[in-house]
């Protein structure tokens, strides 16, 4: 009985002698982090009364620590009204809740108006329905309106 040698070769070598990509399993993403999530915050003054104050993203315990430092001065310095446009948030959770009542004690506190603009998911107004404190806060369904 005549047997062939066999030569085994390296097949990602072959793969790429040959110019075959190498075709490998995509590699797993790391799970979620609890809190802490990608936030975008940008600040504006479209006139000399108002400040408006822009989040995109996730907004949770992890990050409404930064919100909350760009919020606060402002809710003492401004003469007019600070508006939080909170229109193109993709997660919120009940940290919001706790910023918002702050947010509006503090304003107040200092009879400037705290206007909020409601995501286009309903994401924060569910959780203020939830939360049973819809007229608490000065809620707005866009930034136009919540100019005026």
């Amino acid at each position: 009985m005549h047997v062939t040698p066999v030569r085994t070769t390296n097949a990602l070598a072959l793969e790429e002698q040959v110019g075959i990509s190498a075709r490998r399993p995509p590699t797993p993403s790391a799970p979620p982090r609890a809190g802490g999530g990608a936030l975008g915050l940008e600040l504006h003054r479209p006139d000399p009364g108002t400040i408006l104050l822009a989040a995109r993203g996730e907004l949770d315990a992890g990050n409404t620590g930064r919100l909350r430092e760009l919020l606060w001065h402002r809710l003492a310095s401004c003469t007019g009204t600070v508006v939080l446009d909170l229109s193109e948030i993709t997660f919120v959770d009940t940290a919001c809740l706790h910023l918002l009542d702050q947010c509006q004690r503090r304003a107040d506190q200092h009879d400037i108006s705290f206007r909020v603009v409601l995501d286009e998911r309903g994401l924060l107004d569910r959780l203020l329905e939830l939360a049973d404190v819809q007229v608490r806060f000065l809620t707005f369904a866009d930034l136009p309106a919540a100019l005026r």
